[in-house]
């Protein structure tokens, strides 16, 4: 049966989710190319780090930060919050407090940036959750691995239990059924293939056969991600990315056919995601309405 969609009244802030429980997948290395490439269309972007362990994305803004003190060119900042874990040994408590700090980071920009960017730890947490019901999209990386896949849906050699819903999937669901109900909104869920090799492997062709399959039982758009390239990595200490004029930061002159391939990928991606684009004359809401029922009907006919 079709999913009934009606338009809910909406946040002008369009809320990017990236999530998987699976660690190593690079969830903070799609969030950081993420927040820039929409700094670098030009919309108001914010950053919230929930990965209260590792802080990844804190630590490359920092970075960047530091860099744009004494950079050449004029280098775009989000506005980034980082919030802290509860801590205690009454659970309710914990839960009290870290709703209170989300909803305060929540509330202190939801209308006034565009798109907001949220990197969730590699666990199941309160926090995690609430992120994921807020969702506007979300963007699940993982690698080229049945390994990864399991987190998803369960895989084992004996076709009568392969298939099951694995406990992220599960976590999606929920959130997508509590969105529903608190605001009618719809959360669309996009699955990334990340950290590929360069040379497409007989694993890698059907590790996309078997997300192309799952796409329609979950209710995800399946997507490719970044390579695994070493410039993701090596520009992390400046707070740079290969969308930056790097050229001018390394003073090698023109990028080398990695460094374009990186920026061609991360371009690739944030178009396949198919966020809300403003146009001249229409306001961002005014885009964030149009996507909302484009995804609604692409829901409806998957479901149906």
């Amino acid at each position: 049966m079709a999913a009934d969609f009606e338009t809910p009244d909406l946040r002008s802030a369009h809320v990017i989710v990236v999530g998987n429980e699976k660690g190593g997948v690079g969830k903070s290395t799609l969030s950081i190319h993420l927040v820039v490439a929409l700094l670098k269309q030009g919309f108001r972007v914010a950053s919230i780090d929930l990965d209260t362990r590792q802080r990844t994305l804190t630590r490359f803004l920092e970075n960047r930060a530091s860099w744009a003190r004494t950079a050449p060119w004029p280098v775009e900042l989000p506005f980034h919050r980082a919030l802290d874990r509860g801590a205690g040994e009454n659970v309710r408590d914990i839960e009290t407090f870290e709703f209170a700090a989300f909803a305060e980071a929540i509330s202190a920009i939801e209308h006034d940036y565009e798109f907001v960017v949220i990197d969730t730890p590699a666990s199941d947490s309160y926090l995690m959750r609430l992120a994921h019901s807020l969702a506007d999209t979300l963007v699940s990386p993982l690698n080229d691995s049945y390994i990864d896949i399991d987190v998803f849906s369960r895989v084992h050699h004996d076709r009568a239990h392969r298939g099951d819903l694995a406990h992220y999937a599960e976590l999606v669901v929920e959130a997508r059924r509590k969105r529903r109900l608190v605001d009618g909104g719809l959360i669309d869920w996009v699955m990334v293939r990340n950290r590929m090799a360069s040379l497409q492997s007989n694993n890698a062709k059907q590790i996309a056969v078997s997300l192309a399959r799952m796409s329609g039982e979950l209710q995800f758009r399946p997507a490719e991600g970044f390579h695994d390239r070493v410039i993701f990595r090596e520009l992390f200490p400046i707070g740079l990315t290969a969308l930056d004029p790097i050229e001018e930061a390394t003073q090698k002159g023109a990028l080398s056919a990695s460094q374009t391939a990186a920026r061609r990928e991360i371009e690739a991606l944030v178009a396949v995601l198919q966020l809300p684009a403003r146009l001249p004359g229409r306001q961002h809401l005014e885009a964030r309405l149009d996507w909302y029922e484009r995804l609604a009907a692409y829901y409806r006919n998957l479901g149906s």
